[in-house]
Formats: structure tokens, sequence, C-alpha cells
């Protein structure tokens, strides 16, 4: 029972160390520096969107509008700097600000019209990718500033600026959902709702602000990658949610709320970059990545599922 435990508890860090030996057995390249650098930029936009996706889950809500305010967050950035001509520092601002309010007004309509967060996330995700298509015109927007293409881009020490970027939300990130008051609410909200209320949790305004900090977050993640790629693309960030999801999940935060941690979603996502850039370097299409990566979401499902009813018998049995 014991080493049962164990193995559970380190599933993920074993996943991640099995992949990692997998590819480099089969690949020439995937532990050369510049490969392991690239992973962990790419990782940067992943991990800081799940950061804001795991305080969501871990209350029992959803937010598939991510994919999309990646997407609208670096237009609306990008539209700043280049178009409107405002100073980098503003821009920036203005779009986090911009991130923040859509998750608040997600939040918003979730604990007004008590409707299923999936459903209202679902067609907030909609309006998200369709006001970044208006604001573009349909077309990226070019000729980024190369101060904020830095933000994608740049090295500080060796290191690239989005990982520092995503380090230090990541620490933060635990350190509040560990330590303070505020995440124990989230705890206390995912584990049962109704008795959070009756030990006087500010249940709806604290639900609003998380889907708050999940919007701003995606703010910081849509203009990372909008400085990496060096355009304002309305397409950006298609089809993320479901990574994001996945790398959540697979970090151990369970769909039903309660449980999970910011180490475990880091986790999750550095598999979701390890896996995504091992298969491409084996020449895996991208489609069959899709598949890949849907089995993966759903085998880590059941795993929780599966988690949960064992620890269901275990209390009756008890």
């Amino acid at each position: 029972m014991k080493n049962k435990n164990i193995l559970k508890q380190f599933s993920t860090v074993i996943i991640l160390v099995v992949l990692i030996a997998f590819f480099s057995i089969m690949t020439d390249s995937f532990l050369a520096a510049k490969n392991i650098f690239n992973i962990l930029r790419q990782v940067a936009v992943l991990s800081i969107l799940s950061v804001g996706m795991t305080f969501v889950i871990i209350s029992g809500g959803m937010d598939l509008t991510v994919g999309s305010l990646l997407g609208l967050t670096g237009v609306i950035c990008a539209k700043l700097l280049v178009e409107v001509r405002i100073a980098p520092v503003l821009a920036i601002l203005v779009t986090l600000l911009a991130g923040a309010v859509f998750g608040t007004v997600t939040g918003f309509l979730i604990v007004r019209l008590k409707v299923s967060a999936i459903v209202i996330t679902l067609g907030m995700m909609t309006v998200a990718r369709g006001l970044a298509y208006i604001i573009s015109s349909g077309l990226p927007i070019y000729k980024i500033p190369e101060s904020v293409v830095t933000l994608g881009q740049g090295y500080v020490g060796g290191i690239p600026v989005p990982v520092i970027i995503m380090l230090v939300i990541v620490l933060f990130a635990g350190f509040i959902l560990n330590r303070s008051y505020f995440g124990r609410y989230i705890y206390a909200i995912g584990g049962n709702i109704e008795a959070a209320r009756l030990a006087g949790v500010s249940v709806d305004k604290i639900t609003v602000s998380l889907y708050s900090i999940s919007g701003f977050l995606a703010g910081i993640a849509g203009t990372i990658l909008m400085a990496r790629i060096s355009s304002g693309a309305p397409a950006s960030g298609t089809g993320m949610e479901i990574e994001v999801v996945t790398a959540v999940v697979i970090g151990g935060v369970s769909v039903n709320g309660g449980k999970g941690k910011i180490s475990g979603a880091f986790l999750g996502a550095l598999i979701i970059g390890v896996l995504g850039t091992g298969l491409t370097i084996m020449n895996i299409g991208e489609y069959y990545q899709q598949v890949v990566k849907g089995l993966v979401l759903i085998l880590a499902v059941a795993f929780d599922a599966f988690s949960n009813r064992e620890k269901v018998k275990k209390l009756k049995a008890d």
C-alpha cells in the first residue's frame, strides 16, 4: 500500500522522466541545449495559462476561454503598439487589463446566471476569437517593436526571458495557493461549495476573481506569444485550451475540484511540451499528435476518476 501511494504521488515525475528517456533514445537531437531551451520557451506560454486554469479547476470551475484570449490579447497588444503607437509599457498594461476584464465578465456571468462554467466559457471563447478577428481585420499585425520582441525571444544570463517570467509566476502562484487564506478558500470551494458558504467564504467574489486571474495570466501569455512570433495573429492559441486542460489534469489537478497543486500543473505542462517536441522531431504529423494528446487527456481524466472511486471506497470501508 505504501509503495502504491508513493507511485501515485510521483506518477507525473515518472511519466516526464520516461518520456525524456524515450525521446533521447529515439532521436539524436532531443537533449541538445538548443532543443531544451526551445521546449522551455514553448512551455512558458502553456505553463502560465495552466496556472490560471489550476486556480479555476481546483475551485470546481472550468475556463475554456484561455486559447481564444491568447489570440485576442496578442492582437490587442500588437494593435496598440503598431497602429495606435502608444508606449510599450502602457500597451502591455492595457493588454493585461483587457485580459483581466474579460475574465471578470466571464466569472460574473457564471455566478449570476447560475449556468455551467463550461457553457459560459464556451460562449465567451467564441466571443474572444471573434473580437480578435474584428480588431485585426482578420490579418496578422506585424512590425512589433524590438523592445517588446525581447519578451518572447530575448535572454537574460543565457536563460530565455519567457522562462524567467514563467518561473516567477509559477513560484508566486504556488505560494498563494499553498500559503495564503485565499488559497485555502479556493480548495474549500472546490471541495464543498455549500460548506464553504456556511463557513463564511465569499464564494461568488472569489469565483469571479479566479476567472479574472485566469484572464490576466492569459494576457501575459498572449503578450509573450505575440513577442515570440513577432506578430499579433488572431488565430493564435486555437485549440490551446485543450492542451492547458490536459496539462493541468495530467499534473494531478482533479476535474471535480478541491485537489491539485501548481507544481503538478507545471510538470503536466512540461510533459505536453516534451511530448509535442519529441513527436515533431520523430516526424510524427500534427494530426497524429492531436490524437495522442486527446488520448492522454482521456487517460488522465480516467485515472482521476479511478482515484476518486478508490478514495470513496476506502472512506466507506473505514
